[in-house]
């Protein structure tokens, strides 16, 4: 079996400092949802460099994410490429990709190899609708309530006609600017790409549980040095991991699962479980980065009041930040094991050292010294006993191998301390017994990893968001002075239907004017693409 991939964006055309909305979507060459990958790639690059990166969470083949353009970037065309990393496999040649167009209104000067300005509006127009098979759109029956608004008023739409063998279906609405010619994604050149079979290597394992972050050991090991290299998410929960290393190349592979957005993570590779050695481990990136050969050159008719009524909409949205976007809410807790004894130190006196914290108030925890240096055990109830193995010692989900750099520790940071005494297994590691220091923010304050630890911020998949829109049934919403330009008004990734029944959705215009257009995309399990498309007219208030 492989995968194929196919992305669907709210539109084609963006301004610098405008959110890229987009859904992804992964299938079998039987067209139906894959459910091998867990984690998709995208990227939007030009012929230089890689602008912009996500991973997107997956469940069932669907997931769902935003891009932020970043303000710098130039004007011209880019190429969207999407994936997995089980595809890789294959060779870049069966990656997903999709032209898009870039506008920086905030830049003077612009590449001419990259842009250049057409004379009319007409001109984008008329090549922007012989682009659209007027055939694609007979499929689908798309209906608003009304064929003009004023700003802030409610627009009701209905989809019927959907074929039953539909299995996956997106709208979006925004406003028809037509300010720049885009082409179109290659539809019959990704149905030859479905079907198609490659052959199939088995190098990149797909990520069928979550995503899996790489990295290298520096220097390479040699005389199959053991080491035990460990991977762990900064914060109050316990999220540690084991790497696989392969002695050949020095590569090592941790296998997580679900833990989303950005990160922080800490590495550490130890050759014991006491002992460090002058060994690093480098994180590496998991996109292939792959550059289009060449891009053309972008059309753009300079409608200025069009441009600056979006550049003016991508700063208000830069200052509004997450307040534009629903996320949905990470599990607040990762492991599924308790802790037998959790106490806060907030409820007790207050001591110098943890040594003299844990000395009178943590039960069953004790100090003491094995070959001259200081070690945390706990009582071990399952053999009655103080643990004689390894006491996983942990500060803010950080395992501190070196037991005196936590007793060095200024107890004042510590909030919580958590007892667990039973036997976990991290991946190939033994544990008996975890300690874990927890600080009020739980985010490391003022301590100092050893030098063979990094610590990095990193990007987890991205879990599914949405726009929020202003609900202007509500008087007092639908009069706030709060500027509302939104231009694209609606985006819905999964659209949810019932076998026979239409599909009725609502939402609000915002305070721009113009043609908005209404397009509908999807795909059958016979491997049919869907296309519609309509148009309302927003005139401003009348009153």
């Amino acid at each position: 079996m492989h995968e194929r991939v196919y992305i669907h964006t709210d539109k084609d055309c963006y301004v610098a400092g405008e959110t890229v909305w987009l859904k992804f979507y992964a299938i079998t060459d039987h067209f139906q949802p894959s459910t091998l990958s867990k984690v998709g790639y995208v990227e939007i690059c030009d012929t230089e460099k890689p602008r912009m990166q996500i991973k997107i969470t997956l469940e069932n083949g669907n997931g769902a994410g935003q891009i932020k353009i970043p303000t710098d970037v130039p004007t011209g065309m880019y190429q969207l490429t999407a994936y997995t990393r089980y595809m890789g496999n294959e060779g870049e040649k069966v990656f997903f990709h999709k032209p898009l167009a870039i506008i920086n209104v905030g830049q003077q000067t612009s590449d001419p190899e990259r842009m250049r300005l057409v004379e009319s509006y007409e001109d984008i127009q008329s090549q922007a609708n012989e682009r659209f098979d007027k055939k694609d759109s007979d499929n689908l029956l798309i209906k608003t309530n009304q064929i003009q608004y004023n700003n802030r008023e409610k627009v009701i739409l209905s989809l019927d006609n959907i074929p039953d063998n539909t299995v996956d279906l997106v709208i979006s609405v925004a406003r028809n600017d037509s300010i720049a010619l885009v082409p179109g994604v290659d539809k019959q050149e990704w149905l030859k790409q479905v079907k198609d079979t490659f052959l199939l290597s088995q190098d990149l394992l797909p990520e069928y549980e979550g995503h899996i972050i790489t990295g290298n050991l520096v220097p390479k090991p040699v005389n199959n040095t053991p080491l035990l290299p460990t991977l762990a998410f900064v914060g109050k929960d316990i999220r540690y991991f084991n790497g696989q290393i392969n002695p050949q190349t020095g590569s090592v592979k941790f296998y997580t699962s679900g833990i989303f957005d950005k990160q922080q993570i800490v590495t550490t590779i130890t050759s014991s479980i006491y002992n460090n050695v002058p060994t690093r481990l480098d994180i590496q990136t998991p996109f292939f980065e792959t550059l289009p050969d060449s891009l053309p050159v972008l059309s753009v008719y300079p409608n200025e009041k069009q441009l600056m009524e979006r550049y003016i909409g991508a700063q208000i949205q830069e200052k509004a930040g997450q307040e534009t976007i629903d996320r949905l809410v990470q599990p607040t807790e990762y492991c599924t094991f308790q802790p037998i004894l959790n106490y806060d130190l907030d409820e007790y006196t207050r001591f110098a050292t943890i040594d003299e914290t844990i000395l009178e108030f943590i039960s069953r925890v004790r100090v003491s010294k094995v070959g001259g240096v200081r070690k945390i055990r706990v009582f071990f109830e399952e053999g009655m006993r103080f643990n004689i193995g390894n006491t996983l010692i942990l500060l803010d989900g950080i395992p501190i191998r070196d037991h005196e750099e936590i007793l060095q520790y200024n107890p004042m940071y510590i909030k919580k301390i958590k007892v667990y005494d039973e036997r976990y297994f991290f991946g190939n590691e033994d544990i008996e017994c975890i300690v874990a220091f927890e600080t009020r923010e739980g985010d490391l304050p003022f301590f100092r990893l050893n030098e063979n630890s990094q610590l990095f911020d990193y990007e987890c998949p991205q879990l599914p968001c949405s726009i929020k829109i202003p609900d202007y049934s509500i008087n007092e919403v639908r009069h706030s002075l709060k500027p509302d330009f939104r231009h694209t008004l609606y985006w819905n990734p999964r659209v949810e239907f019932k076998k026979g029944l239409p599909v009725d959705l609502s939402f609000f215009t915002s305070d721009l004017c113009g043609e908005f257009k209404i397009t509908v995309e999807g795909i059958t399990s016979s491997g049919k693409l869907l296309q519609g498309v309509s148009y309302f007219q927003v005139k401003g208030n009348s009153e």
